[in-house]
């Protein structure tokens, strides 16, 4: 008897770890691209044309902050 309830908080555990770990993973992909350019990004841009300030933070908006969340 005692097995039967210890299996059945272990099955609780997991189960419950499992559906934290979907959450903490689906939080993730909701704020990925949610971040301001870092130095590498910006020096990035700036070694493909894409000067500072303005048309930086213009493609940021346009590009990333802007695109679809999900694929339909």
């Amino acid at each position: 008897m005692l097995d039967a309830v210890v299996g059945a908080v272990i099955m609780v555990v997991v189960t419950s770890s499992l559906l934290y770990s979907i959450e903490v993973a689906e939080k993730a992909f909701d704020q990925a691209g949610k971040y301001p350019l870092s130095k590498g990004e910006r020096e990035l841009l700036q070694s493909v044309g894409i000067s500072g300030g303005i048309d930086q933070e213009k493609f940021w908006k346009e590009n990333v902050n802007e695109a679809p969340d999900q694929v339909f």
